[in-house]
């Protein structure tokens, strides 16, 4: 009996220092994954400060993309609106212009006389005539026919420079050299600005007798260099409005030569 005592409490001793070993095993693994943990958990949030750093300069290029794009909105809004307003008289007469010729040109092609026509539009007998030169330059150009135009004195010369969709054209004879400038039409092939008649003289050095002479005579130019399939074009106070043929289509005023060197 005694020996069998003594092999129970060294029994019992042994297995209480295992069970203290491995207690002691067992805390120090908890503290090495608490340790191990804590650093995953350090290295997760930098990871996440860091993200949020990227998330907030993402933001913040995304903010000055958007007042970027807001201002370039308003900057083109406020370009159109300037450059419609420095030629809104040129835009507003070769708008009205196509209203009445085409109202003209019905009324010519239903054989309407030219006062009957004027008197209906409220504008004067010259206007209506020139749609009429036009619509019958028109039908000679489909019948084969081209119409002989009329070289004023002086040999004239007309060029033309290209800037896109608008430059310039010039005029030089040897009597006057003068510029005017050109765009891309909205209801028509182009618009030429031209000197209006109480400016007239100032700006080509020319007398106003001449006026109809010259601008017939560079927008018979004009169609006749710068359009595919020929075309017509309308004389007005501010503004020389040139139009293409439907059928065949035109082009824009191209520099094909060029322009006459400075005064």
């Amino acid at each position: 009996m005694p020996e069998q005592s003594e092999e129970a409490r060294i029994e019992a001793e042994v297995q209480k220092r295992l069970e203290a070993i491995v207690a002691e095993q067992q805390k120090q693994f908890a503290a090495i994954m608490e340790t191990a943990m804590k650093n995953a958990q350090k290295g997760l949030d930098k990871a996440n400060a860091a993200l949020a750093r990227e998330q907030k300069k993402l933001e913040a290029e995304l903010d000055r993309a958007r007042e970027l794009r807001r201002k370039a909105e308003l900057e083109g809004e406020k370009m159109a609106g300037e450059a419609y307003e420095k030629h809104r008289l040129q835009y507003d007469e070769a708008a009205k212009i196509k209203v009445l010729r085409d109202l003209a040109r019905r009324h010519i092609e239903a054989g309407k006389p030219n006062s009957e026509i004027a008197d209906w539009l409220g504008v004067e007998q010259d206007f209506v005539e020139n749609i009429r030169v036009v619509v019958e330059r028109v039908e000679k150009f489909y019948a084969g026919r081209q119409p002989k135009r009329t070289i004023p004195a002086g040999n004239p010369r007309v060029s033309f420079q290209d800037y896109g969709r608008g430059g310039t054209v010039f005029f030089e004879s040897s009597d006057a050299k003068f510029e005017m400038w050109w765009e891309m039409g909205i209801n028509a092939l182009a618009i030429v600005d031209i000197p209006p008649p109480d400016r007239w003289e100032a700006r080509t050095g020319l007398p106003l007798a001449r006026r109809d002479e010259i601008l017939h005579f560079i927008g018979a130019e004009i169609v006749a260099r710068q359009t595919v399939s020929g075309g017509s074009f309308v004389v007005g106070e501010n503004v020389l409005t040139i139009y293409a043929n439907a059928e065949g289509g035109g082009t824009p005023v191209k520099a094909h030569s060029p322009p006459p060197p400075s005064a």
